[in-house]
C-alpha cells in the first residue's frame, strides 16, 4: 500500500481512494445524518408512547432503544465521512446512503405498525391501549422482530464501515508523519 492509495472491500463495494475525491456531495452525507435525526425523533415518540401506556405489554422501549442505537451508528458514520471527505470513496457514501434509505423504510414500517396516531384521543392526550389493540399487536410482534433484526444487520454494516473509515484515517495520519 502506498501513501496515496488504499483499498478495502465493503459489502460488495470496491472502495478505493486516491487522496482526494471531489465527487462526494454534502447532500448525500446530510441526508444520512437526516435519517439518523428522524430515527432519534421516532425513538423519542416511541418512548413517550411506552411511558404513557397504562400496561405496556409490548416492548416499545426495546424498539425505541434499537432505533436509537442504529441512528447513533448512522450519525457517527455520516460524521466520519464528512470529516474524512478527501479519503472517503463515493462507493462508501453510496453504500451508507443505501443503508440509511433501508433504515428509513424500517422506521416507516415500525411507525405504521405501532399505530402511533391511534395511541392518542381527539385532544391529543395519550390513552391506554385496548385489549383488541393488544391482541392486534401480538400478531404484528413477529414482523417487528424481523424489522429489528434487519435494523441490527444494517447497524453492523455501518459498524464495519465506520471501522474502515477510522482505520483509513489512522493509516493516513501515520503515513503523513513518516513522509
Amino acid at each position: 500500500m502506498t501513501a496515496d492509495t488504499s483499498h478495502a472491500t465493503l459489502r460488495g463495494y470496491d472502495v478505493r481512494t486516491n487522496g482526494h475525491n471531489r465527487s462526494l456531495s454534502n447532500s448525500s452525507m446530510d441526508s444520512i445524518i437526516g435519517v439518523a435525526s428522524a430515527g432519534f425523533r421516532l425513538s423519542l415518540v416511541l418512548n413517550a408512547v411506552g411511558t404513557g401506556m397504562a400496561n405496556p405489554d409490548c416492548d416499545i422501549h426495546h424498539i425505541a432503544k434499537s432505533i436509537s442505537l442504529f441512528s447513533l451508528m448512522l450519525k457517527q458514520t455520516g460524521a466520519a465521512m464528512k470529516d474524512g471527505r478527501g479519503m472517503t470513496a463515493q462507493a462508501a457514501v453510496d453504500a451508507a446512503t443505501e443503508i440509511s434509505h433501508q433504515g428509513q423504510l424500517v422506521f416507516d414500517e415500525i411507525k405504521n405498525m405501532t399505530d402511533l396516531s391511534q395511541g392518542r384521543d381527539e385532544k391529543g392526550i395519550l390513552r391506554s391501549i385496548t385489549i383488541a389493540e393488544k391482541n392486534k399487536w401480538a400478531f404484528k410482534k413477529y414482523k417487528v422482530q424481523y424489522l429489528l433484526g434487519q435494523l441490527e444487520a444494517l447497524k453492523l454494516s455501518l459498524a464495519v464501515m465506520l471501522q474502515i473509515l477510522q482505520m483509513r484515517k489512522a493509516i493516513t495520519s501515520t503515513q503523513q508523519v513518516f513522509l
